[in-house]
């Protein structure tokens, strides 16, 4: 029925905003967000199509940050992209990333694997360069048999050409997204971590900072994780979110509706922002 976690070539997936949102109607999807990685570049073209298409659309992103080592990514949805204040956050991030980039690229080069920016921004197509990118020139250089071995061995936290995100806490990108005036929520809980103690202690502190939601129903969730972060974001006082995570063919075997989003998702999301707006009047 809905899909809440969708990327397009604005950030690191492999179809355009337009072609996204016509997939998702193919696949009978009636309320889409399409949350690119640190960046809104995608949501004019996505909304305008979706309108012409009779879908519901989202204004959403996914924040990157990290947290005691681990990454942390967390959704924003109903987004103002007009908002100034969110654009001059977005590009201090975007330099934070190019840095990196260079970073990863001069690690990667010590092991004899070379790639030029001109290289990564030709694949990456758009303003957002990630390590998806980086993972795809070095596959099809024939330097790595797999993006699994990637990840694993150069890319992914402890590799040998990892470089941490920056300094954006999680605390500041749900911050970010508050101010902008839309629904904070947490991405993909059990890739932070598996321990419900360590995972609660970080929802507490995000709770403070204004955390309203948490990602539970998710394309790579067991049936049983489903339930288990269900509780959490019930004991917590959050809503539930959830959504494919789709990035096309850079993120193979999800398709857009994995994961099974109820509506009722939406619906209480839309009626958390009512309750917000009575509460300003």
């Amino acid at each position: 029925m809905i899909d809440l976690h969708l990327h397009t070539t604005a950030s690191d997936g492999s179809l355009t905003p337009k072609k996204l949102v016509e997939v998702a109607v193919e696949r009978g999807m009636e309320v889409i967000s399409i949350t690119d990685h640190d960046t809104i570049d995608g949501l004019e073209e996505g909304a305008k199509r979706a309108c012409e298409l009779g879908v519901k659309f989202v204004n959403g992103i996914e924040l990157s940050s990290e947290w005691n080592g681990r990454e942390v990514h967390i959704l924003g949805y109903f987004l103002d992209p007009k908002d100034e204040n969110l654009k001059k956050e977005l590009k201090k991030m975007q330099k934070a990333r190019d840095a990196r980039n260079y970073k990863i690229l001069e690690k990667l080069a010590q092991y004899k694997m070379y790639i030029t920016m001109e290289e990564l921004q030709e694949e990456a197509g758009g303003n957002i360069v990630s390590r998806a990118h980086i993972a795809n020139l070095l596959l099809n250089k024939g330097y790595v048999y797999s993006k699994g071995e990637i990840f694993k061995r150069y890319l992914g936290i402890g590799g040998l050409a990892y470089v941490p995100k920056g300094d954006l806490t999680p605390e500041r990108a749900v911050e970010i997204i508050r101010e902008n005036g839309g629904i904070a929520s947490l991405a993909h809980p059990k890739y932070i971590s598996e321990d419900e103690v360590r995972l609660t202690e970080l929802i507490n502190d995000l709770k403070v900072a204004g955390l309203e939601a948490m990602e539970v129903y998710y394309s790579n969730f067991s049936l049983k994780e489903v339930i288990k972060y269900k509780n959490i974001a019930r004991r917590r006082g959050l809503l539930l979110t959830g959504g494919s995570d789709y990035h096309g063919g850079n993120k193979g075997n999800i398709e857009i509706g994995d994961g099974a989003v109820p509506m009722k998702v939406y619906e209480e999301m839309e009626e958390l922002l009512k309750n917000r707006s009575s509460d300003n009047s």
